[in-house]
């Protein structure tokens, strides 16, 4: 029973993946040669997030072959940056140039059931 408030504990604590991050899949080299097609569906997309512009960066989740990767959102007032990396053959591509997010804090409504005498 203990273990499984554990897990229970860690699940609820890690942040939410809301935030989805789109990229153009890689179909060539740093050289500019074609990658052979039988490759593409073998490349790796890792997506990470960071506090700035250029980071520091943690991975945020990963797939083979995908375009969009899905990692966790920026808390309310604050601002997160994204960038994916992807990997073949054992070679990694440098990070792509990141990108932000901003979520607002939210406003209180107004007050209500006012009266003057």
């Amino acid at each position: 029973m203990k273990r499984l408030v554990v897990l229970l504990a860690l699940f609820v604590a890690l942040p939410a993946l809301a935030a989805t991050v789109t990229y153009t899949k890689v179909t060539t080299y740093t050289d500019g040669s074609a990658i052979p097609a039988a490759k593409i569906p073998t490349m790796s997309y890792q997506v990470y997030t960071g506090p700035s512009l250029t980071g520091p960066w943690a991975a945020a989740n990963s797939g083979l072959d995908v375009s969009m990767l899905t990692a966790p959102d920026p808390v309310a007032g604050g601002t997160l940056w994204y960038t994916v990396d992807v990997s073949l053959d054992g070679q990694t591509s440098v990070k792509a140039v990141a990108v932000s997010k901003s979520v607002p804090f939210k406003a209180p409504a107004a007050p209500s059931g006012i009266t003057v005498q």
